[in-house]
């Protein structure tokens, strides 16, 4: 029995990001009654929060030049310093606490809320250097903002928002009932 090297790589095709291995995806849509201003949460086991826009969203409609601003009135989410295995010294968030603003070239923006209570661990800087990340990998590379909730309020959020699965639901019946 002959057995090659080429043989012991496994199927890569079908291979999970670290994401979607570890996090479970939850969705918002329509935030502050905006259409399609969805945003998605990925929710580890140990509470950490991951904040992205989600696909239905309608920054990915447009394809004009944008920049991320951490930069909210008078507080800068770049200067945001945790210390310590409780992560003191990070802002506290509400659910509608803005972390960032997304601005286009032509002067429209818009505000990207946390959607939940918690401490901000830390901001995305790549998306400073490379606001491409966002686009072309939002639940991984290019995700916004990191948060630290307690047990209570990661579990209470979790379950009263659209699980994964709801959301394919929805913009599954969305889009053939745009096709009619």
């Amino acid at each position: 029995m002959e057995f090659t090297i080429l043989d012991s790589i496994p199927d890569l095709t079908n291979f999970k990001s670290f994401t979607d291995r570890y996090f479970s995806k939850r969705y918002i849509l329509n935030v502050d009654r905006i259409k399609n201003n969805d945003i998605m949460l990925m929710f580890h086991s140990n509470r950490i929060t991951l904040l992205s826009l989600a696909p239905s969203h309608f920054f990915f409609k447009k394809n004009d030049n944008y920049k991320i601003n951490f930069v909210i009135g008078k507080i800068d989410r770049l200067s945001n310093s945790v210390k310590g295995k409780g992560k003191k010294g990070g802002q506290l968030l509400t659910a509608k606490s803005v972390i960032c603003k997304i601005e286009y070239n032509d002067g429209e923006s818009f505000d990207v809320p946390s959607c939940m209570k918690g401490t901000l661990i830390e901001v995305n800087e790549e998306l400073v250097k490379h606001p491409k990340l966002l686009k072309e990998m939002p639940d991984s590379n290019g995700f916004i903002a990191i948060i630290l909730s307690s047990i209570a309020i990661s579990e209470a959020t979790k379950s009263e928002l659209l699980s994964h699965e709801d959301y394919l639901k929805i913009m599954t019946n969305e889009s053939s009932n745009n096709e009619k």
